[in-house]
């Protein structure tokens, strides 16, 4: 089984690739979120993988708070390892995903990092398109490499240091209250995308449809970047910038998150 966590199709295309090698069931933690799905049966199970983008160099909280009610039946001798999709370096996410796995006796046997675009664009901007396709290049051989080890149940990354923190902390944020920096721009058309988007449930329609923030967010930035019709700004800090996705991932509604 893989659980899979992705805001802009990274993980997700990482993880499809994955499951297509290893014939193992995708579990998206977005979906299971949204759905209050915790409970999963292994039985059967060779591997069990977790397939996680890395926010601030740690775990994100949605994936945190997963993790923190996850329940699984029948899990022992299991391959248990995680891979995660990063800019440059996954930081402390090992030592954070072995902590918290650790915490529920969930044994971990590793990890494997893969550099993909850094699409965070609050702090930075998307490298030119070419830079791109050579990033996703080399993320394809380089995931090759690392299904190839998951296969052999091969030792990843243990990092024995105490991570300096868990995970990214959720924000309690409010269109209404002022505290939400996340709004619309007259181009938002109410589709609806991003409330199917989000894992938190942050996001609520107002009399018009369109979408206004209220709850606590985990700052995936699923919403603006998947918006079709980039309706969505953070502030400035991502006014006149470039939206991503994913180029392998399938549509938005056919497997969300």
């Amino acid at each position: 089984m893989i659980f899979y966590f992705s805001a802009t199709g990274n993980s997700q295309y990482t993880a499809e690739k994955l499951a297509d090698q290893t014939n193992d069931k995708l579990v998206s933690i977005g979906v299971a979120l949204r759905d209050g799905h915790f409970s999963f049966d292994l039985t059967g199970n060779t591997y069990l993988g977790f397939v996680i983008p890395t926010f601030a160099w740690t775990l994100p909280g949605a994936v945190a708070k997963f993790i923190e009610k996850l329940e699984l039946v029948n899990a022992a001798d299991l391959y248990v390892y995680g891979i995660f999709t990063c800019g440059e370096s996954s930081g402390h996410t090992s030592a954070a995903l072995s902590t918290m796995l650790g915490a529920k006796s969930i044994p971990f046997h590793g990890s494997f990092d893969l550099v993909m675009p850094d699409n965070f664009i609050l702090w930075s901007d998307l490298p030119p398109e070419h830079e791109l396709n050579s990033i996703l290049s080399s993320a394809d051989k380089a995931l090759d490499a690392i299904i190839l080890s998951v296969k052999a149940r091969s030792p990843g990354y243990i990092d024995n240091n105490p991570p300096k923190e868990l995970y990214m902390k959720t924000s309690l944020i409010s269109t209404s209250g002022g505290s939400s920096n996340l709004h619309v721009t007259d181009a938002c058309t109410a589709c609806g995308t991003c409330y199917a988007l989000c894992p938190m449930r942050c996001i609520q329609k107002d009399g018009s449809g369109r979408p206004v923030w209220e709850g606590e967010c985990t700052m995936c930035l699923a919403c603006l970047h998947r918006c079709p019709h980039e309706a969505i700004e953070h502030g400035k800090d991502t006014q006149g910038k470039i939206r991503y996705k994913n180029p392998f991932v399938r549509p938005v509604f056919e497997n969300l998150y």
